[in-house]
């Protein structure tokens, strides 16, 4: 009987842990809070900041080239970027692979003109944006306050719906 009293102790302790270890990821960043700032390197080596590109409604999209919606997606958000970047808005792309040659390969031969920079995947924005899966979008207004959030591959028409909210048409 004392043995299955503490197996059922530690077990309770066990699934504590893992809550409380789960909460950032869960929590994450929603709708309506402040997208969290990060600084990160681009392709090129220059070094930037969200709050770099918050000055303008923005486009934060996390993606790696492992992943085929990703592979999908980078090129419609292009053709958004570059039908609505002189009319006010931003794009931020953050690369999750290790690699970063295979990503900026990958955004050479897509013709990807906005600006990406490498996270590679042992860093801690997932954990803080509460990403649990690639592609996640995050639509964000001036000032960086997340106006909408999609995971998986997402529409154009959705983001530009989304971004003429914003006025940015």
């Amino acid at each position: 009987m004392h043995k299955r009293v503490m197996i059922l102790i530690l077990a309770g302790i066990a699934a504590m842990v893992l809550v409380i270890a789960l909460v950032p990821v869960l929590a994450g960043v929603s709708v309506g809070s402040k997208a969290p700032d990060f600084k990160l390197p681009t392709f090129e080596g220059k070094t930037v900041s969200l709050s770099d590109f918050t000055e303008k409604p923005t486009l934060l999209v996390f993606w790696a080239t492992w992943c085929p919606h990703c592979r999908a997606e980078l090129p419609v958000v292009e053709k958004i970027y570059k039908d609505l970047h002189a009319k006010g808005l931003n794009v931020l792309a953050v690369n999750l692979d290790d690699n970063s040659a295979t990503a900026k390969s990958f955004a050479s031969a897509n013709h990807i003109s906005f600006p990406i920079v490498a996270a590679g995947s042992r860093n801690n924005l997932m954990g803080s944006y509460g990403i649990t899966g690639i592609p996640t979008v995050f639509v964000l207004d001036r000032g960086g306050t997340v106006k909408a959030r999609y995971a998986g591959e997402v529409a154009e028409s959705t983001i530009r719906e989304d971004f003429a909210k914003l006025g940015v048409k």
